[in-house]
């Protein structure tokens, strides 16, 4: 992941978020990133589905390993197997 001017403060530094990927705490640069970095970051096994956690009674949402997803503290990703859904 590489950062812009945009994506820096005015102290120069890239701010950053703290997001949870299968219960444990990573802290990433509020850029972009998409569900393969997530999954790598998390180290989730290759062919693994990832899911953003949505609070509430309705279904979590799939994240494609091509997804760009712009964190925001306090997410939480998990992943599933294959052949492991519903």
């Amino acid at each position: 992941m590489t950062t812009t001017a945009q994506e820096r403060d005015r102290s120069g530094h890239t701010k950053t978020v703290n997001i949870f990927i299968n219960d444990v705490k990573h802290a990433i640069p509020d850029i972009p990133i998409t569900g393969r970095e997530i999954s790598h970051l998390g180290g989730v096994p290759e062919g693994n589905q990832m899911f953003l956690e949505v609070p509430g009674p309705g279904d979590d949402d799939p994240i494609a390993a091509d997804q760009a997803i712009v964190p925001k503290s306090g997410m939480r990703f998990y992943d599933v197997p294959a052949g492991n859904l519903g």
